[in-house]
């Protein structure tokens, strides 16, 4: 099991248990050593994994990431000033190195994000997204 995830698991059952200030710790300790944000708060799916330990990834606490998912190291999953809403991605979404998904935004299952892009609008299932701002490549994942 993937020890971001498993720490981030640990800290959620805790505060699901009342155990707040346990929780507390283990995210503080997740921030220390793997020098990253996982919230306990945010809801992640089975099987998601987070390579590199999860270097610098910083995800809001209201965020959900689906079931399978792949986040690479330097992303931020998060808000945007004056917008409620958070990022929601699917299952199998695989998220690349040092991009950032803001706002009110779905991804859908099995779509990429890649590096470095910049997500501010939806990305429907199994497509791929790329660049600043974020826009789908056409033909899918990349096989035009």
């Amino acid at each position: 099991m993937d020890p971001v995830y498993a720490s981030y698991s640990a800290a959620r059952w805790c505060a699901r248990h009342g155990l707040r200030p346990a929780a507390y710790l283990i995210r503080g300790v997740m921030r220390v050593v793997f020098a990253c944000d996982v919230p306990y708060a945010t809801k992640i799916g089975k099987g998601t994994l987070f390579p590199h330990h999860a270097l610098g990834v910083v995800i809001h606490p209201a965020a959900e990431i689906g079931e399978n998912c792949k986040v690479g190291q330097n992303v931020t999953i998060g808000g945007r000033k004056g917008i409620n809403v958070l990022p929601r991605l699917g299952d199998r979404v695989t998220v690349g190195c040092g991009s950032l998904i803001l706002g009110p935004v779905t991804v859908g299952d099995d779509a990429v994000i890649g590096a470095g892009a910049v997500v501010i609008h939806d990305v429907p299932s199994g497509a791929t997204a790329v660049g600043v701002p974020a826009r789908i490549l056409e033909g899918g994942r990349g096989d035009s």
